[in-house]
């Protein structure tokens, strides 16, 4: 299976999002896209980025979720 990264600057996070708990911003996103999506994806963080890896089969149905939650 192949998988398309998506990388979202923590900085530009809206804010009904927590920036201090990176963590839990992280198991949002795995959660509402799996929920609200179907995907299942990986997402972790480093000091600036946020990186989720999504099946490319389901990028359209992860984009437009990620569009909903206001991250893209």
């Amino acid at each position: 299976m192949e998988f398309s990264t998506i990388r979202l600057p923590i900085r530009k996070l809206p804010d009904h999002f927590d920036r201090s708990r990176i963590s839990v911003v992280l198991d949002e996103i795995e959660r509402a896209l799996m929920d609200d999506g179907g995907v299942y994806v990986r997402a972790y963080a480093d000091s600036m980025t946020i990186t989720i890896e999504v099946p490319t089969n389901q990028l359209i149905d992860a984009a437009s979720c990620l569009k909903d939650l206001g991250l893209i």
